[in-house]
This record gives C-alpha cells, sequence and structure tokens, in this order.
C-alpha cells in the first residue's frame, strides 16, 4: 500500500504516516472474566489453501459420528469440555478467526483492527509444511509461566475422522493444549526412556501415568508381548516397552496424561477427599512432577491468576459455546511519533542514516521521510500529545484506529500534559500498539509498560559507537509482523564496527538457501566516505562500477541490491575508510518461493524488573518453517548503560537450568550483569544471533515430536525416534528488545545453583550394591560457573522425601565409589557418581535426590527424585 506523506507538529512532536506490508512481539490478551475467556485469537497461515470448511471445522466438525464418542466438535466442544475440566470456573467466550489477506472475502466482509497474525494464541499451518501433524504448545517459560501459542494443522481441522481417530474427541485434545498455554502446566506422560517406569516403594515397577487409577498393560512396541510381566522383582523394562491404557478405562484424570481416553474429564489433584479416580501421582517421573516440584495440574492452576483468590468462582452456565467472529487481515499502518524537544537534536543525524529503502519510488519515499525529520528541536516533551496526533493520523477520512502502530521515539521524561498515563487507556480501547524506542539512557520509565500494556515492542538506542539499536528497532518493527505472510523479510546480519585507517576491514555474511529474493546489503558510515566492495560465493567482485551498487553520499549510504535470487553460500565484503571511521553493515533478504524460511524469535521472561536481585531469561526460538533447528550457535548480546560494556549470553538447547525441555530448538540462558549506574531508568538492549557455520545445526524430521499424546503412536513406531537433516549454514540477527531494571544492583552473591531437573538413574549393581546417578552440572549463580559442592540424600519413604528434602539421609564422600561431592564440574558438564548402599537383610527401593549450593551459602532448590532397587544382603 503506499504511503500518502504528511507532516504534523503538535506539541513539539513530529508524526509521520509509514505504511508496510505486514519475532518479538506479544501475544493477543486473553481475559478471564465471570468464567468467560475473550481475546483468544486463532490465525491461519497463507500456505494454508483457501477452504471454507476449515472455518466451519473450528467451529464444528458435524459430520463426524464414532460409535465410541459421538458427534465432536473442536472448539465448542473444547469450551464444554473445559468448563466441566475447571469444575464449572471457565469456558470460551469469544473466539476470532484471522484469515490471510490472500483469501478472498466470501467468507467474511470484515477487516481485522488490532488482530495481528504473530499475535495470535493459536495458529494452524500447513500440515506438508510442518513435518509432524501432532497438535503442541509452544512453550518456553518454567511451571505456572503462559506459553506462547498452540499450534494445529489444516489436517486436524478437515480431516475428521482422522484427527478421532488418532487423538480422540478433539475438544479434549484443544483442553489439553490450553492447559500448557494458559497455565504452564507440562505434561504427565513419559517423554523419555528414563520416565516411562518407576519404582514404588514396595520395589514394584509402576508405569508414569496420572492417575494411577488409570489401568491397561506394557507391551514391547514391536513385538507387541508383554514386557512388565514380573513388576514386583524391582526390574524395568526395556527400552522398547510402552503401558497402553485400556480404551475403556474408570479413571477420571487426567487431560495431562492422555486426553484421549473417554472416562478422562479433569486434571489431577492432590486433595485426598476428592474423586480418587483423578487423584495425582507425585511418585510419577513425568515432566509435571520434575518442573513443577511434584504439585499436581490443579495445584498450580489455582495459583494462576485465573483461579487465585478464588478468582472466577463455579458458576452454573447452561450454554458454553463459543460466539465466532472471522476477520481478514488488513494492511499495516504505522506511524511514526518523533519527539523534537531541545534534547533529542542529535536524532536528525542517527535517524537519516536508518531510514533504508530500495527502488526509485521507496527511495524517494525515503528522501521525503528524511527532509521531514526536523532541522531545529526546542521546548520541552508532551508525548501524550505526539500519541494523541499519532492516533488522528491514523483516524484520517474515517478510518478506524484499530490495529494501527505507534514507534514513539524520545530521549527523555515527559514535561507537559497530557502525559502517557492520561491516554494510555484511550489507546488500549482504540486497539492501537505503540512501539516505543527509548533514545539514550535518560528516556521516560514508562516507555517500556506503555509498550507491554498495548501490545506493542521496545527498544533501545543508547548511543554507544558499538550499538545497531536504531536500525534493529526499525527493522524489527516491520519484519516482526510479517509472520504469516510468504513474502517475509529477515534481517540477516546487523553490525557497527570501527574501520582501519591503514587496513581493510573484512566480514562474511551467509546467505542460506532458504532466502536470497530481494537481498540488500546495506553500508552507512558515520564521519568519513567508504569505499565497499562485495565478493559473491563464486568470487565475482561487486564494486562501484557495478549496477548493483548505489552510492547516496547525502544519506552517507552505500546499497547493493542483489537482483533476482542471490547465491546461497558464504559472501565476502570489505570496506575501506583511509579516515578510520564507523561504518554499520545491515543485510536484509526476503525467502525463497516454496521454502521453509529459517526464523529467529526472542523473548525475555521479565522485561520490566522492579526487585533486586535483578535477573532475567532469554529464550531465543529457532526453527525452519515450525520444526526446531538444533545444535546452533546461539548467542544473545546485551548492550548495558554507559561506561559498563556488552555481555554476551551463551544460550542453550541442553534442557538444563533456565532450559526446560532438550533439544526442542528453544535456547535458554540467564542474564545476571546488571549494572548499578546512574541512569534514571537503566535499559539494557538485546540483540540475538543464531548461526551455524560448520554444518553441526540438524532439524528432526521424525513424525512425531512431542506434543498432545496419540492414541498409539504413528505407524507404530517408537515415538521418540530421532531422525534428523542437516540444516547448511545460515546465519540470524533479530532483536531482543529493552530490559529495564532498577538503579542499584546489591553487591556480592546473590543467586544460587540452579535446580537440577535431569537426575537419573544411569546404572545399578546388584553384585556390588551400588547405584550410579548422573546429572547435568548447575552453575555457581543459576547457570554461571561453577557449584561449591552438592548434598545428596536418600529415603526409603517418597512422601515424606519429596515434601522436604531435609528428610532423606545425607550421603558424604566416604559412601561414594565414584566422583566427588566437594568438586561439582561447570555448569553444563555431565556428572556420574556412584553410591555404595549401605547393607540390609530386606530388599529396599531408594529415592534419591541431590542440591548444590555455593560458597556463600545460596543453596539451590532439589532435584526431581528418582528411584533405584537394591537387592541388600
Amino acid at each position: 500500500m503506499a504511503a500518502t506523506i504528511c507532516f504534523v507538529r503538535v506539541s513539539l512532536l513530529l508524526v509521520l504516516p509509514l505504511f508496510s506490508v505486514n519475532g518479538l512481539l506479544q501475544r493477543s490478551k486473553i481475559s478471564l472474566n465471570n468464567n468467560e475467556y475473550k481475546g483468544i485469537l486463532i490465525a491461519i497461515t497463507e500456505d494454508v489453501k483457501e477452504n471454507v470448511s476449515i472455518v466451519e471445522n473450528i467451529k464444528n466438525i458435524s459430520n463426524v459420528i464414532t460409535e465410541n464418542l459421538g458427534q465432536q466438535d473442536i472448539f465448542t466442544g473444547a469450551s464444554s469440555a473445559l468448563y466441566q475440566a475447571t469444575k464449572n470456573r471457565a469456558f470460551f467466550k469469544e473466539i476470532t478467526i484471522l484469515l490471510p489477506n490472500t483469501w478472498s472475502d466470501d467468507l467474511t466482509s470484515i477487516e481485522a483492527t488490532n488482530e495481528i497474525f504473530d499475535a495470535a494464541n493459536i495458529i494452524l499451518t500447513k500440515h506438508e509444511n510442518v513435518g509432524r501433524e501432532t497438535p503442541y504448545t509452544n512453550q518456553f517459560g518454567s511451571c505456572g509461566e503462559e506459553a506462547e501459542y498452540i499450534h494445529l494443522t489444516d489436517k486436524f481441522i478437515l480431516d475428521s475422522q482422522w484427527t478421532v481417530d488418532t487423538y480422540g474427541d478433539p475438544g479434549k485434545v484443544i483442553v489439553h493444549e490450553w492447559s500448557h498455554l494458559r497455565w504452564g502446566l507440562f505434561n504427565e506422560y513419559a517423554t523419555n526412556d528414563n520416565e516411562r517406569f518407576y519404582l514404588n516403594e514396595r520395589g514394584s515397577v509402576e508405569p508414569t501415568r496420572c492417575s494411577k487409577a488409570v489401568i491397561g498393560k506394557s507391551n514391547d512396541f514391536e513385538t507387541g508381548k508383554p514386557c512388565n510381566v514380573y513388576p514386583g522383582r524391582g526390574i524395568r523394562p526395556g527400552k522398547k516397552c510402552r503401558f497402553n491404557p485400556n480404551l475403556k478405562n474408570v479413571a477420571t484424570g487426567s487431560y495431562m496424561f492422555m486426553s484421549f481416553l473417554e472416562s478422562v474429564v479433569e486434571f489431577c489433584h492432590s486433595d485426598v477427599t476428592g474423586d480418587p479416580l483423578s487423584l495425582h501421582n507425585a511418585m510419577a517421573p513425568n515432566q509435571q512432577n520434575i518442573q513443577c516440584s511434584y504439585r499436581s495440574a490443579w495445584d498450580v492452576m489455582l495459583e494462576s491468576e485465573d483461579f487465585k483468590n478464588d478468582n472466577n468462582p463455579a458458576r452454573q452456565v447452561t450454554d458454553t459455546t463459543p460466539t465466532f467472529r472471522v476477520v481478514k487481515i488488513a494492511p499495516l499502518r504505522i506511524v511514526l511519533v518523533l519527539d523534537v524537544s531541545g534534547s533529542m537534536s542529535i536524532f536528525r543525524n542517527h535517524s537519516s542514516d536508518n531510514i533504508f529503502s530500495s527502488g526509485n519510488s521507496e527511495r524517494e519515499r525515503r528522501d521525503a521521510l528524511v527532509n521531514l525529520l526536523p532541522t531545529t528541536t526546542g521546548g520541552g516533551t508532551c508525548i501524550g500529545c505526539g500519541l494523541n496526533s499519532g492516533v488522528q493520523v491514523l483516524e484520517k477520512d474515517g478510518l478506524s484506529a484499530r490495529g494501527g502502530i505507534l514507534i514513539l521515539i524520545t530521549d527523555g521524561g515527559e514535561t507537559d500534559s497530557p502525559f502517557i498515563n492520561d491516554v494510555k487507556q484511550s489507546l488500549i480501547s482504540k486497539g492501537v500498539c505503540v512501539d516505543t524506542v527509548a533514545f539514550g539512557t535518560s528516556a521516560d520509565e514508562k516507555l517500556l509498560s506503555l509498550s507491554e500494556e498495548t501490545c506493542g515492542l521496545s527498544f533501545l538506542y543508547n548511543e554507544d559507537v558499538s550499538s545497531t539499536g536504531l536500525s534493529d528497532a526499525f527493522s524489527a518493527t516491520i519484519t516482526s509482523r510479517i509472520g504469516g505472510s510468504s513474502n517475509t523479510s529477515f534481517e540477516l546480519y546487523s553490525e557497527k564496527q570501527a574501520v582501519p585507517s591503514t587496513d581493510t576491514l573484512k566480514g562474511t555474511i551467509v546467505i542460506d538457501s532458504t532466502i536470497g529474493k530481494n537481498t540488500k546489503f546495506f553500508f552507512l558510515w558515520t564521519t568519513s566516505p567508504i569505499s565497499v566492495v562485495l565478493y559473491r560465493p563464486n568470487g565475482t567482485a561487486i564494486d562501484d562500477t557495478s549496477l548493483e551498487y548505489k552510492r547516496d553520499d547525502g544519506a552517507r549510504t552505500v546499497l547493493i541490491e542483489i537482483a533476482g535470487i542471490a547465491e546461497s553460500g558464504t559472501w565476502l565484503y570489505e570496506v575501506t575508510d583511509h579516515q578510520g571511521g564507523q561504518v554499520e553493515i545491515s543485510v536484509q533478504s526476503n525467502v525463497r518461493e516454496d521454502t521453509q524460511p529459517i526464523r529467529v524469535t526472542t523473548t525475555t521472561s521479565n522485561s520490566l524488573i522492579t526487585e533486586t536481585p535483578a535477573k532475567t531469561t532469554i529464550y531465543a526460538q529457532v526453527q525452519r518453517g515450525y520444526a526446531p533447528i538444533l545444535k546452533a550457535d546461539v548467542v544473545a548480546t546485551v548492550e548495558r548503560p554507559r561506561p559498563h560494556a556488552p555481555v554476551k549470553v551463551n544460550l542453550l538447547d541442553n534442557g538444563a537450568g533456565a532450559d526446560f525441555t532438550e533439544d526442542d530448538g528453544v535456547y535458554s540462558g540467564v542474564f545476571l550483569d546488571f549494572v548499578t549506574a546512574t541512569c534514571p531508568n537503566c535499559r539494557y538492549n538485546v540483540k540475538v544471533t543464531a548461526v551455524d557455520t560448520d554444518g553441526t545445526a540438524q532439524v528432526p524430521i521424525s513424525t512425531f515430536t512431542g506434543g498432545v499424546l496419540p492414541i498409539r503412536p504413528p505407524n507404530g513406531i517408537d515415538e521418540n525416534t530421532n531422525i534428523t537433516e542437516p540444516v547448511g549454514p545460515f546465519y540470524r540477527v533479530v532483536s531482543g528488545g529493552v530490559i529495564q531494571a532498577p538503579l542499584t544492583i546489591p553487591p556480592g552473591d546473590n543467586f544460587p545453583p540452579s535446580r537440577i531437573t535431569d537426575l537419573k538413574v544411569a546404572a545399578t549393581s546388584y553384585d556390588n550394591q551400588t547405584v550410579t546417578l548422573a546429572w547435568t552440572a548447575p552453575g555457581n549463580d543459576l547457570d554461571r560457573g561453577t557449584a561449591y559442592e552438592y548434598h545428596l540424600r536418600y529415603s526409603e519413604i517418597f512422601d515424606v522425601f519429596y515434601k522436604d528434602f531435609m528428610n532423606g539421609t545425607e550421603l558424604s564422600n566416604s559412601n561414594l565409589t565414584v566422583g566427588n561431592l566437594s568438586s561439582p564440574k561447570t555448569f553444563g558438564e555431565m556428572e556420574t557418581m556412584t553410591i555404595l548402599m549401605p547393607s540390609k537383610d530386606e530388599n529396599i527401593t531408594y529415592f534419591f535426590a541431590v542440591r548444590a549450593r555455593d560458597a556463600p551459602g545460596n543453596i539451590g532448590p532439589p532435584s526431581n527424585i528418582v528411584s533405584a532397587y537394591c537387592i541388600c544382603i
């Protein structure tokens, strides 16, 4: 959509309308009031072929009637099932379905307002482009934290009989996934070989399940023969043994175990006076117990904002059918709101360097925008005035402001009314998102909360010579809102470097096989003109004599635009500046047709930190399409208040510490390097790079890789079969937004080692009466460094041990034949310790747990509990 450029100057703010084609976005805000969930957004990707049945089936599968389940529907049925599972405390009331703009207007005549694909709570994609058909939830955080989105495929929606045959009641599938999304629950089925069976206090082998009322048999998944035929001998079944429930069961719990069982209608709970058929099984070594410290699903739910303090008490509702609203993606409208107070005199030079374009018409629009930037500054700052003016631009010609985005750039605190708090509620009610760019460290402290409350993004440009924050902000504002489009643009590279006056700055950029369309290399100098030579992977040079080379001395830029598809491989650049200035380099490229692009999205567990000691977890998800990319190198660079240097945080996908699931494509790391600074509102800028330069990155292509549990593993194969293929070299860079933290950081060591969640029994020796345990070493401060010592305990009574670690008997180095409790390894390394068990006259099940301590005495939480059977003579 072509932009109409206008200039409005109101209360010392500049308002420029920018229009764009359709990362880092917040999800659509879901509310639960009076037991009714509203604000749920389902978005369909552009690669899904237009089909009226998709919309109708999302509402209802009216043509499927099975002998066991009767007539089935999806979200209407899910609403009824949710109402029952939450004991009459919640159901779906309002759901919006967002159609791609490539679909016709036959299904709806309504354009979207503030509905954006990347903010969807539920995403529906084409199943051929995913590599798996199983519904799943994109879950980054810890127990009780809301997840990102539910992922469904068109096959799940359209192939009704297959859905019922594979997963049972589709409405119950949605309830299972909703429990991950809304309440941060984890699965109660086994997710690896160490979790499939466990030993109870009598030494009997039990299959992992919740509740224990679920009955069934254990069979070898290849031969079909029974494999747990002697449960009382304390011998665990082999790796091919699987528990198969009776489909005609009596257990009423739990949704997080096997939602396909017809008898399952609620979650496991811990109330011993409640329904015994859904009583929580704390002993089962599943992820719900491990990640939630043995709390039941219902207990975790009751701690959520939905239900705590008796929020949304039970209410009798006769009709739980949701209302559906179908809308179509509308063109995205963006307005620049620029502070031109006296403190912003530096902005024009910086901003003109960071408004990119290509092609004659776009260059003309860029030049027009640059020319509209203020040449003079002065006066106070009325941020509320500028925001109101931005809304007026969105509402020009009778349009609604809903869905519009304001990019607010300011460097100081507001001085004149109306203030941010005066206009914020109006922005929310009008459905306007506000992206904020804090230009420097003195920008108003309310910018971040303004963005968060209006579903916007927040950025920082700290004016450091190495910072690319401003260009990253402009890029992310556009590119983070095109997730559902095939015309996706990626920022591949973003760096600011010093060019030596006596040498040439050299660097490489990888163009992978999923991109290369409309590729642009931008070089921006700060002081003296530069010369650039770019070499294709085949060695051919592009310089100032080439047609692709465009130089603009007024804008201090060199733009090299590659016609057609840029070759895959490594591109080399050489930059010369005989006066030794700074150059900022940015590379953007679009997705090739009929490919699944490599994407990186990032978020933090807490961006607005108000308590000390301050900490936050940085998450980055690396995917090809919607399949996870494993074994990539992922690093977050955090710019800190000057004069403190940036800090790099390695993000890992190892299932330890801040990372909750190994090899799921979500890379995690804790940032602790906050500083005591003089800035009135200390902000930290986050940028994440994900690369593979040596061919180690892999993508799984196995059929089942998590999600809701099917009635039977597809095609009878092992659901944990780890089949992967190489991704090939790639490079991605994305903005991680802003973290805002307290001014003063308390001195000293304020954090304990992280909790160990992967403790396992590696081996047992009945002859030697030994048990070998293994786990991933925690750090000294959460995931950082090396702990001081381990506390290892065991007990013969599970119930008292899981409630209080101190109820166990402590082991010392004298009890070990291998390992040293006083010499932990560095975070991420594997620990192995072999314990010589005491001699007794009976056979015993021992339960083990471990925790770590640092030198100042900070103690980490107890680990998960594992069991071993000892034939003690």
